[in-house]
C-alpha cells in the first residue's frame, strides 16, 4: 500500500495522502486513518467531514481556508460508513480542476483493490466483492458500483433502472429438506437473474433471499420485460423438486433526476413488498418518489 500511495502522490502532484474511514457523524466521531503517506497536512477530522460529502464516482475538489488544495475520492461506501482517499497539495500549488476528477476517482478504486489484497481478502473470483454462495456481487459491492453508475447518468443523459427481486418460496423448504436445498434454490435464482440481463448489467445478492439488478441505459419498460420473462420462467424439466421452481416478487424503479441510490432502492423495495403482500410471483413498477 505504501508503495502504491507514494506513486499516486507523484501522479497527482500531491504533497500528502490519507486513506480514511468516515461515519455520518464525522464531525464529532474521531475518524480512523487507515493509511497515510507524504507530508502531514489536513487533519483527520477535516478529511472525514469532506469524505462524507463525497460519493463514489463524484470526487469533491476543495481547498482549506489557508489555501491548501484538497481532493477527496470515495473508495467504497454503504449506509454506515465511507472509506476514501484524501489528497492535498502545497498551498502554493495549483488548485484541483475538472480534469482531475476522473483521475481521483480511478485512484480511489485502485486504493480499494490494494486494501483488499493487503488484508488477504481476495477469493477465487478475484476479490471479496463476491457472494460466495451465488457468485454474484455482494451487497456492499453492488451498492457501491450502482452508485458509481448513477453518478455518470446525468453527465451522459442516460436512464438507469433498479430491479429488486425476492425469492418467494424459500421459506417453503422444510427443515427436513435441510439448508442444502435452500442453497440450491438461491443458486438457481442467481442463475435465472444473471441469464435475464446483459453481461454489462450489475447483478448482486443484497439479502438472505433478495437480489438486485442495475440496468444502465435502460428504462422501466425494458426492466418490466426482463421481469416478465423471469416470472414466466418454466420449472426445470429435469427435476420435480420444489428447488427448481423459483418464484420472485419483483420491484422496479427507474431513476429520476437527482435521485440517489437510497431513494431509488426505497421505491423499488416498496414495489417489491407490495407484490409480496399480494402473493408474489409477479412484478410492479414504481413511477414516482416515495413521499
Amino acid at each position: 500500500m505504501a508503495t502504491g500511495l507514494d506513486a499516486m502522490l507523484a501522479t497527482l502532484e500531491a504533497e500528502g495522502v490519507a486513506v480514511v474511514r468516515s461515519v455520518p457523524d464525522s464531525a464529532t466521531v474521531e475518524p480512523e486513518v487507515l493509511h497515510r503517506c507524504g507530508m502531514i497536512g489536513l487533519s483527520a477530522t477535516s478529511a472525514a467531514v469532506m469524505l462524507w460529502r463525497a460519493n463514489v464516482g463524484t470526487p469533491v475538489l476543495s481547498s482549506e481556508p489557508n489555501g491548501r488544495p484538497i481532493a477527496v475520492g470515495v473508495c467504497r461506501e454503504n449506509f454506515r460508513e465511507k472509506i476514501g482517499v484524501v489528497f492535498w497539495r502545497k498551498r502554493t500549488a495549483r488548485g484541483w480542476n475538472g480534469e482531475d476528477v476522473p483521475l481521483v476517482d480511478a485512484v480511489a478504486g485502485i486504493v480499494w483493490l490494494l486494501m483488499e489484497r493487503e488484508l488477504g481478502q481476495c477469493d477465487t473470483y478475484g476479490s471479496a466483492s463476491i457472494d460466495t454462495l451465488t457468485a454474484l456481487l455482494n451487497q456492499r459491492t453492488f451498492v457501491t458500483e450502482a452508485t458509481r453508475h448513477i453518478a455518470r447518468l446525468d453527465r451522459d443523459a442516460l436512464p438507469g433502472t433498479l430491479i429488486l427481486a425476492e425469492v418467494d418460496n424459500l421459506d417453503g423448504i422444510s427443515p427436513l429438506q435441510g439448508s442444502d436445498d435452500g442453497d440450491l434454490m438461491l443458486r438457481r435464482a442467481a442463475m435465472l437473474l444473471r441469464s435475464a440481463v446483459r453481461p454489462t448489467d450489475l447483478v448482486g445478492r443484497t439479502g438472505s433471499a433478495e437480489f438486485a439488478i442495475w440496468l444502465s441505459g435502460a428504462d422501466y419498460l425494458t426492466a418490466a420485460e426482463r421481469a416478465e420473462n423471469l416470472c414466466l420462467e418454466p420449472p426445470n424439466a429435469e427435476s420435480d423438486t420444489a428447488v427448481s421452481e423459483v418464484s420472485f416478487s419483483i420491484g422496479i424503479a427507474t431513476r429520476q433526476p437527482g435521485e440517489n441510490f437510497a431513494e431509488l432502492a426505497q421505491r423499488a423495495g416498496e414495489a417489491m413488498r407490495q407484490v409480496k403482500r399480494e402473493g408474489g410471483g409477479y412484478w410492479r413498477v414504481s413511477l414516482g418518489k416515495v413521499a
